[in-house]
């Protein structure tokens, strides 16, 4: 989770290979679908 933006995160580097990020502000639902997407 970060309150950077999606541009600046792709592009600074902060995401291994593999890693997922969701950035704020978000809501219930987003990080729900988020997790549970990861999770399967």
């Amino acid at each position: 989770m970060t309150g950077y933006t999606d541009l600046a995160s792709a592009h600074g580097g902060l995401l291994d290979e593999g890693m997922q990020m969701i950035t704020k502000p978000f809501s219930v639902e987003a990080i729900v679908n988020r997790v549970q997407g990861i999770l399967g």
